[in-house]
């Protein structure tokens, strides 16, 4: 918790602040978040990121930089400060780049998905809301993303709960994916999609259909998409086959790798 005020991390950003500019922070921030070093990317985005907005808060760096703060804390469990983080990329993606499709999608995306992880589900749709609208109503951004950005929104509103829109979004989804190229990464979102149907119709006892729509993401993620995702798959659906006193079918499902 202690690095993310600046008391914590002052002699490095007094180091940092010494040897590059906070433009070169923040592209060396980005690329080390976007490279999974979580401990060299936070000191170099606290420094250069504020710097950098006092000196040129329209800097199209911004809104991302602070999507990443934003991702960065809430891994870390600093759940104010990534609140903050997020509030910041959308103001700056709303106020200095109004006609980036991308930074405004990608700023409420991220808030979004923070709130809803939150419980904060009443916060999270209306930002969701309006990634949809964004990535729907841009003809340059790839169709993948909407889809994505449905299947966000479907399960915002599953967890409100209301079922009867989150079902409908999720089909649009799949209807998405249906029609565009099936690449590798279209089918892995569509398992994707797939497995937060099941995950909710499971939770509200509607058992064979939630077992359909497992079965068919784990087919999906398993030969598309990353381990770590089918195995996330594999024990939810285990879960389902116990639940339906299956344990012999759930016990082959912990046993793959």
């Amino acid at each position: 918790m202690k690095r993310w005020c600046v008391i914590g991390t002052l002699a490095l950003v007094q180091a940092l602040a010494g040897c590059a500019s906070s433009g070169s922070q923040v592209d060396s921030g980005l690329w080390h978040h976007n490279a999974g070093l979580s401990n060299q990317a936070i000191p170099r985005l606290l420094y250069g990121v504020p710097a950098l907005e006092r000196s040129n808060p329209a800097d199209p760096r911004l809104p991302t930089a602070y999507v990443a703060l934003g991702d960065l804390a809430s891994a870390d469990r600093s759940f104010d400060a990534a609140d903050g983080f997020y509030k910041k990329a959308l103001q700056a993606a709303r106020t200095y780049h109004p006609a980036n499709a991308t930074l405004n999608r990608n700023a409420r995306v991220h808030g979004g998905n923070f709130l809803r992880a939150q419980g904060r589900n009443a916060e999270a749709i209306p930002l969701l809301t309006e990634a949809v609208a964004i990535s729907e109503g841009d003809a340059s951004m790839p169709r993948i993303l909407y889809a994505i950005d449905l299947d966000n929104l479907s399960v915002a509103y599953g967890s409100l709960p209301d079922d009867a829109q989150a079902q409908q979004l999720s089909q649009r989804a799949l209807g998405v994916l249906d029609g565009i190229e099936q690449t590798h990464a279209v089918k892995a979102t569509r398992g994707v999609v797939l497995y937060n149907a099941a995950y909710r119709l499971a939770e509200k006892g509607q058992d064979a259909q939630a077992e359909t729509y497992y079965r068919q993401s784990l087919a999906a993620v398993s030969a598309y998409g990353e381990k770590w995702r089918a195995r996330v798959v594999r024990d939810a659906y285990a879960k389902l086959l116990r639940k339906t006193g299956r344990e012999a079918e759930a016990a082959a499902l912990d046993a793959k790798p």
